[in-house]
């Protein structure tokens, strides 16, 4: 009997090592970014005179706001994420992470999916990655590594995203990555990454709404039999960082629409203005870090065009540079950005901010903005759905938002009006961890 014993108990001694073995070849890993302000922002009246712009709406109303808000420098995120060794060079891994808001300790930001930032599942081979799942587009990552900051919604160096919903986050998508020396490159298609039949600013909608839906919402990435190819998307991205402190990558994104109306929301009514094609668009970037001194200076190029199904098109394009110098535990900086329709109403958009932090130690700072933006409206132009001309007027940054191109406007929500300012200062505490 006590032979029996001593014999069960060296097995499960064993086993216990084998086990202790296999878990030590995997790690999970919870993370997360908590950012919170106290910022104000004011908008002067702005002007849709002759438009069929209603002067009550989002892009005209006046309006100050003093808030407790999110995201100022960096966005609110809480994840988990794992790999395992299966040996042979191949490894598994994962991401889940959602957004909220610390305000009001609600999800936020994607439609208030549980796991909107990101949901994959890769594997890892000798000769690249493999990622299946919602995930960010490879134009995102052109962004997030040449900014001076880290695309919070005071981050003007991400205004060149602005299809924002699927050139920084996809549904859907397989994506491949190839890291090799300083070289890192991705290449991603997603057969339906959020485009329902209809696009506006709507939230929250079910696919198929009569008022339609932001592009990238929570239901438009939606796989269904009649979609043809709306929705589908593909990616490329590549970046270089050599051994002196620069880096200089460029990326391409297209997604097509399939004739999805896209159009403006008047109460419960749908205002129909295009037949959307496709959307393309392509950024070069770089970014520079003073040796010895740890001054960053960056700038990126964006150049994007809508395709309608009428055969016109909307050209866009944004130039941005950026510069944050370190004095001990502070930082300061400031960026420039000016986006422009280069034909439809011609209307433009520039912006300036300055940034000031403080580092409490290396995962907790405090921080402050303080930033404009002013519009031009350009010409009143009129659109040409279904024959009929609708005339609107406005630069990029408040038309694409009324549109339900953008996810989220600018400084945190603050939005613009056409042909006006929008002013916005913040005091804020960022923690990560």
């Amino acid at each position: 009997m006590q032979h029996s014993t001593l014999y069960k108990a060296a097995i499960l001694a064993l086993a216990s090592l084998g086990a202790g073995a296999a878990m030590a070849q995997s790690s999970v890993t919870m993370y997360g970014n908590i950012d919170v302000a106290l910022d104000s922002s004011s908008k002067g009246a702005g002007n849709v005179t002759g438009t069929a712009i209603p002067a009550t709406s989002s892009l005209a109303a006046q309006s100050h706001l003093v808030r407790v808000t999110s995201s100022v420098s960096s966005v609110n995120a809480f994840g988990v994420k794992g790999s395992e060794d299966i040996g042979g060079g191949y490894k598994a891994n994962f991401v889940l992470e959602g957004q909220f808001q610390l305000d009001t300790g609600a999800q936020s930001g994607q439609d208030s999916r549980m796991w909107g930032r990101q949901a994959y599942l890769g594997l890892t081979t000798p000769v690249g990655e493999i990622r299946l799942g919602r995930q960010y587009a490879p134009m995102f990552y052109s962004f997030a590594t040449t900014t001076v900051e880290a695309l919070g919604g005071a981050d003007l160096q991400g205004f060149g995203l602005i299809v924002n919903n699927l050139q920084i986050r996809q549904d859907n998508q397989i994506s491949y990555w190839l890291k090799t020396g300083g070289l890192t490159a991705a290449v991603s298609y997603s057969p339906q990454a959020g485009v329902d039949t209809r696009v506006s600013s709507a939230r929250g909608q079910s696919a198929g709404s009569s008022v339609g839906q932001i592009v990238g919402g929570a239901t438009a990435g939606t796989e269904t039999a009649d979609s043809g190819n709306r929705g589908q998307s593909i990616g490329l991205f590549v970046n270089y960082a050599f051994d002196n402190g620069l880096l200089v990558n460029g990326a391409f994104h297209q997604n097509k629409f399939g004739d999805a109306v896209l159009g403006m929301v008047s109460g419960t009514t749908f205002i129909p203005l295009y037949l959307l094609d496709k959307y393309t668009g392509y950024d070069v970037g770089a970014k520079y870090v003073v040796p010895g001194w740890g001054t960053q200076v960056s700038g990126i190029y964006h150049a994007g065009k809508f395709d309608m199904d009428s055969g016109t098109s909307i050209k866009t394009s944004t130039f941005s540079l950026g510069v944050k110098h370190p004095i001990g535990d502070f930082a300061v900086g400031a960026q420039y950005t000016e986006t422009k329709f280069t034909n439809f109403t011609k209307g433009s958009d520039k912006a300036v901010i300055l940034i000031g932090d403080y580092n409490l130690s290396k995962r907790t700072k405090i921080y402050t903005r303080f930033g404009f933006a002013k519009d031009d409206r350009g010409n009143v132009t009129g659109t040409d759905v279904y024959g009929a001309a609708v005339p609107v007027a406005g630069g990029p940054l408040p038309l694409l938002t009324g549109f339900g191109s953008q996810e989220t406007p600018f400084f945190s929500g603050a939005g613009a009006n056409i042909d006006d300012t929008t002013r916005f200062f913040a005091v804020g505490i960022r923690h990560m961890f």
